[in-house]
């Protein structure tokens, strides 16, 4: 029996699982709220390993410091040292961690925070400005950099503790 021409073939299901898992491959992964509550906890009850951690940090420069992350939430493993300028202060030792979550922090000591909106739309400014040389975009288009910052919470910030801003 010859197919008509203009007649549409039905995918075998075999063609549709693997049209599937190719569709499926290309979604980014985003657990659902879900998934989320039944995520296991860490031996201290936390949903993150670094959650109200002492963490060393250490630079090929030579400088090294602790951080204490205040937050349940994950920290960068490497950003910009404050001696050299460089983009080389690492997350290092990890079986050092310390687990602290009554810890006060000494002055001059830096803290992971949580980010807030605020910080986050500061920050969009201030890199827009480095980029664009001062051409800040208007209304949403900074609002949407700074949400992409901020990450609906997530993010951390880094902060002195015991330092305030002169206005």
């Amino acid at each position: 029996m010859q197919r008509k021409p203009y007649a549409v073939s039905m995918p075998s299901s075999r063609e549709q699982r693997r049209a599937e898992m190719r569709a499926a491959t290309k979604q980014p992964f985003t657990p659902s709220a879900a998934a989320m509550s039944t995520r296991p906890l860490t031996p201290n009850g936390h949903l993150h390993t670094e959650a109200f951690c002492l963490m060393w940090y250490a630079c090929e420069c030579g400088h090294r410091e602790r951080i204490w992350n205040s937050r349940d939430g994950v920290t960068p493993f490497g950003f910009q040292c404050p001696s050299c300028k460089e983009p080389k202060l690492r997350h290092v030792n990890w079986n050092l961690d310390q687990y602290a979550p009554k810890h006060v922090p000494a002055p001059g000591q830096r803290v992971w925070i949580d980010l807030t909106r605020d910080r986050a739309l500061e920050i969009a400014r201030r890199t827009v400005n480095q980029v664009a040389k001062g051409n800040v975009p208007v209304g949403t288009d900074l609002n949407r950099i700074a949400d992409a910052v901020y990450n609906e919470g997530r993010a951390p910030d880094l902060v002195v503790y015991g330092y305030v801003e002169a206005v």
